[in-house]
């Protein structure tokens, strides 16, 4: 019986784009870079998403909470090389339930080639640990700031 993979949302969503080059010790011995890396990739696009959308760590915090990732999954589709440069798309996907859904896509900046593409999703606690079950105030804020920036797929 074979296992169904899920499905970025279809939702609406806000998109950015961030860049950095692969070091040498993002390398492994066969000269690509090594498979765990490329979660460390997605978290650059989140960072910088946050930063751009002010949706970032500090932000979340600042509202009384926290958001740890429960959920991470990643497709490798093509080996990124020491030396390219790479373009991390960031995509959060709208959602009336209480977290953040992801998607990203890492591609070869040179030419848009689809390296890996992946998902998170965080939930959200206060900062004693307790699950949050409703959409928070701080959530819903940011949704309607960027209502009018929302893509579609």
């Amino acid at each position: 019986m074979s296992r169904r993979r899920r499905q970025p949302n279809p939702a609406p969503y806000l998109e950015h784009r961030a860049y950095l080059r692969v070091r040498f010790q993002d390398v492994d011995s066969i000269h690509v870079v090594w498979h765990g890396h490329y979660l460390s990739y997605f978290e650059h696009g989140r960072e910088s998403f946050g930063e751009e959308y002010g949706l970032g760590y500090q932000d979340v915090r600042a509202a009384g909470l926290v958001a740890p990732v429960v959920h991470v999954s990643c497709d490798y589709i093509k080996p990124a090389r020491f030396g390219d440069e790479l373009t991390v798309v960031t995509r959060l996907h709208v959602t009336d339930r209480a977290v953040i859904e992801l998607s990203y896509e890492v591609r070869r900046a040179s030419d848009e080639t689809l390296l890996a593409k992946g998902q998170t999703r965080q939930v959200f606690t206060d900062l004693e640990g307790n699950l949050i079950l409703n959409q928070p105030d701080v959530m819903r804020a940011f949704l309607e700031q960027w209502s009018d920036q929302l893509l579609r797929p």
